[in-house]
């Protein structure tokens, strides 16, 4: 039976280890503390009255950031920062069991030495479920620190210490990473990364802005602010980056530029298009450019959906199967859940980019779309027209499609990529349905069959 292997499927994931979820109040610590003086911080933890009672462990770890501003916990031979508070903090108990619906407060006290310096101090208190003999999963807070030494005075610096422009290619985003470090004594919140980008000869080809940092940046940690600028189609030369960062009140805390070069034509991603497709009508999805599309017969669908055309990043693409190579085109068809009734024709223009992956021989381009149900490629039959550039075919299947450099074709066809059951095309609200509808109907059958 067809919904009961896949209602199978849905419950088999649904059925993973049960990981008790902890809540913790007192999460977060932020006061002034006098040289020589002591402060002391309450962090209560809990489990639900539902949950499974749990051992937890309770320690004080270094302040570390991820490049994205994320706050992680160092272990001491990792925290080398002088503005630790690692040591100048002690805890009532580090090991404890949690009962279901009980709690547990543990007390932080927090000493300053007399020789403290100015600025501020960091720390993390580090909250864990220890594993379980039946799961090896834990539940993990993080409870950050911040010290601020009363009667001194803080110095907010920073220093980019690089600006990296991604590889430029065409149909792909460029991306401008700018790494910048605190470089002074105390922490700050809500940073902004602008970056300018012009031409050779000087002229402005438009400013970027990220959005303020929500994470506070602690002093001797580096984080990466990240800018996609919205470009139009950029000439073969060399152009400047001009990238700052700033504090929330307007004060810039670094400026630096840096260039980068065009070799080919540069052609931004696509722009984002959509339409909605009816069962009793064909439809095609053109992107604003032209180089993308996607024609659906009369009878594609069950029912009204909208389906939507946008870019896909190629960094974020699974590498490409053995024996064949990304090529530089990506994007998604995003809307439909599950297959459609009727094969839909896929036009690709392609680039010169994906030419030159392919050593200048046009015959040796695919279109490939990503399955993620056998979590693999599928590299499709293509017919390639070099007078016009563009790559052609058919598929009941859309997703995740890249241009992949490749001699064959992969086992599977173009309309038989899976040989098992999958739904057609439906809006995500009726799919859902019928998956609950279809485990109602087993649930009744099985009480059935019991009763009998």
């Amino acid at each position: 039976m067809k919904v009961a292997a896949l209602c199978a499927i849905l419950l088999s994931l649904l059925c993973m280890a049960h990981v008790s979820a902890i809540g913790v109040s007192g999460a977060k610590y932020m006061g002034s503390i006098s040289p020589g003086g002591t402060d002391t911080h309450v962090v209560t933890v809990d489990v639900g009255a539902t949950e499974s009672g749990t051992d937890m462990m309770i320690e004080v770890a270094g302040f570390g950031q991820t490049p994205d501003g994320t706050y992680i916990p160092l272990e001491p031979g990792k925290d080398a920062n002088p503005y630790s508070a690692r040591s100048l903090i002690t805890l009532n108990q580090s090991k404890f069991h949690l009962n279901p619906g009980m709690k547990q407060s543990i007390a932080a006290t927090i000493t300053l030495p007399q020789n403290a310096g100015p600025g501020g101090r960091y720390a993390i208190i580090y909250v864990r479920s220890l594993p379980r003999a039946d799961s090896s999963m834990a539940t993990a807070v993080v409870v950050p620190v911040f010290i601020t030494v009363s009667n001194t005075t803080p110095t907010m610096t920073g220093s980019i210490n690089r600006i990296s422009v991604g590889e430029v290619t065409q149909g792909q985003p460029i991306i401008v990473t700018t790494m910048l470090k605190n470089t002074g004594n105390y922490h700050y919140y809500h940073t902004v990364n602008n970056v300018a980008i012009s031409d050779a000869s000087g002229k402005a080809l438009g400013a970027f802005s990220t959005q303020p940092l929500i994470s506070a940046i602690i002093p001797g940690n580096t984080v990466n602010y990240t800018v996609t600028p919205k470009l139009t189609d950029l000439p073969v030369g060399t152009y400047t980056v001009d990238s700052k960062v700033l504090l929330e009140s307007g004060t810039v805390l670094d400026e630096k530029t840096t260039t980068f070069s065009i070799k080919t034509k540069y052609i931004p991603p696509v722009t984002e298009s959509n339409i909605t497709l009816t069962p009793g009508n064909a439809g095609t999805l053109t992107s604003p450019d032209g180089r993308y599309s996607v024609s659906f017969p009369q009878g594609a669908v069950l029912s009204d959906v909208v389906v939507t055309l946008k870019s896909y990043s190629k960094d974020k693409l699974h590498p490409a199967p053995s024996g064949a190579k990304l090529g530089a085109t990506s994007f998604e068809v995003a809307g439909l859940a599950g297959l459609l009734s009727k094969d839909a024709t896929v036009k690709v223009t392609y680039s010169a980019d994906d030419l030159a992956a392919a050593g200048g021989d046009a015959s040796q381009l695919k279109l490939a779309y990503y399955d993620a149900a056998q979590t693999k490629w599928l590299i499709l039959p293509t017919q390639v027209n070099t007078q016009d550039k563009t790559l052609t075919t058919t598929t009941n299947h859309l997703g995740i499609w890249a241009v992949m450099v490749s001699s064959s074709t992969s086992s599977g066809s173009s309309t038989g990529a899976t040989g098992g059951f999958s739904l057609p095309a439906l809006p995500l609200p009726a799919l859902l349905s019928i998956i609950a509808i279809a485990v109602t109907a087993i649930i009744v059958i099985g009480t059935v069959r019991k009763r009998k």
